[in-house]
Formats: structure tokens, C-alpha cells, sequence
């Protein structure tokens, strides 16, 4: 199991960095209506969409040749050769400076700030997930190791849970801390959405770049 760990949670954390994400979290809770109800909303909904996105991922890899349980592998190569490619691509759109779909859809979430109900929210977290492009593509191949890993269920069970907790950490930490600590968490709240805000897309082409050149080794090194 440890060393399923060790593969899934580099894939885990990169995925996790998702300014986009964080950045609609923070928006929603420095909101001055019900900010943490919709919050928890925002968090609910981008967590069913990464559930549905990994019960089919799951049912799709396991289906991939399920007996090979091989580290060296074409199929493997070849998921994180894409993964890379992917990764390139958005670090390209990146750094073109063009307005991505994540960025529009927190855009259109402040504007709904004072009028929306709460349940809007569920759907505006759904649809943060959905476009968060770099968040997916790093969480595709950790479902890939989890799925043609040799350890046994309680261990798969552990390593799919770890992924799932740390890829929704953007949305779920913040919120947390609100519940936990109340206005006390107030002063972190702003100045990190204030540095989010300022750095999302410098963080964002960062971790697109590193994680394409780590599924590019990644991939190297699953060559039979």
C-alpha cells in the first residue's frame, strides 16, 4: 500500500492546486449573505461531480485489461503521456492571457453573490469542477494507478479516499476553517483571496508546467 500512496499523492496534490476552485471558495465566503450555507454548497457540489467523475473514470480503467497489474506498460505510457500533453496544452492557453471557462464561471458567480438562493451554489461548485480542467486531468491518472495497483481493497479503499480528500481540499479547507475558527478566520480569508486573486493564473500555469514534465518522466518511465 505505501507504495500506491507514494504514486497517487504527487498526482493527488497537484490536482488539489486549483486556484480557479479556491478562488470561487474564497469569493463565496468573504460574501456577506450566508457565505458559509453556500460555501458548504459550493463544496457538495464540486464533490459530486469529482464522485461521478470518478465512478466513471473507475468503471472505464478497470475494464482497461483489469489483469494487468504490470508497472511497465504501453497503457500506462500512454495515460500519462496524454495527461502530459493535456497539461501542456493548458499551460499554453495560460499563457496566452485568454479568459479560461473556470475564470468566467467565478466571474458569473460574484455577480450572482446577493441574489442567488443557496442551492444555486451546489450547481456553481458542480460547474467550477467541471471546468477545472488541470484538477481532472491529474486526478485521471491516480485512478489509474489505484485501479491495476496489486494491494489489497482496504488499501485501494485508502488510497482512493486520501485522492478524493486531498483534490477537494480548495474547497472544503477554507470553509473548515470558518466552521471551526468563525470570524477569527476572517483576516486569512481575505488576505489569501486577496493573494489568489492577484496570483491565480501565475499559480495556475506554474503547477500545468511542473505537472507536465512529471507525467512526461512519469510516462518514461512506464515504458516497457
Amino acid at each position: 500500500m505505501a507504495a500506491l500512496l507514494v504514486s497517487v499523492l504527487p498526482l493527488a496534490i497537484g490536482a488539489a492546486i486549483s486556484p480557479t476552485l479556491l478562488a470561487l471558495q474564497l469569493l463565496v465566503l468573504t460574501g456577506s449573505t450566508k457565505p458559509v450555507p453556500r460555501a458548504w454548497a459550493v463544496a457538495a457540489g464540486s464533490a459530486l461531480v469529482l464522485g461521478a467523475f470518478s465512478l466513471l473514470s473507475l468503471t472505464v480503467l478497470s475494464h482497461l485489461h483489469p489483469a494487468e497489474h504490470d508497472h511497465h506498460s504501453l497503457r500506462g505510457a500512454a495515460i500519462m503521456f496524454i495527461g502530459a500533453g493535456l497539461m501542456a496544452l493548458l499551460a499554453v492557453r495560460s499563457l496566452l492571457k485568454r479568459p479560461t471557462t473556470a475564470e468566467q464561471q467565478t466571474s458569473r458567480t460574484a455577480g450572482r453573490l446577493t441574489t442567488a438562493p443557496t442551492y444555486w451554489f451546489v450547481g456553481a461548485g458542480a460547474v467550477g469542477m467541471v471546468v477545472n480542467f488541470s484538477t481532472l486531468v491529474l486526478y485521471l491518472p491516480a485512478l489509474h494507478e489505484i485501479t491495476r495497483s496489486t494491494a489489497g481493497l482496504v488499501g485501494r479503499g485508502v488510497a482512493f479516499s486520501l485522492l478524493f480528500a486531498v483534490t477537494l481540499l480548495p474547497v472544503l479547507a477554507p470553509v473548515g476553517m470558518v466552521a471551526v475558527l468563525g470570524p477569527r478566520a476572517d483576516p486569512a480569508l481575505d488576505a489569501t483571496h486577496a493573494f489568489v486573486n492577484r496570483n491565480a493564473r501565475r499559480i495556475g500555469i506554474a503547477i500545468e508546467i511542473v505537472f507536465a514534465l512529471y507525467l512526461t518522466w512519469r510516462g518514461l518511465a512506464e515504458l516497457p
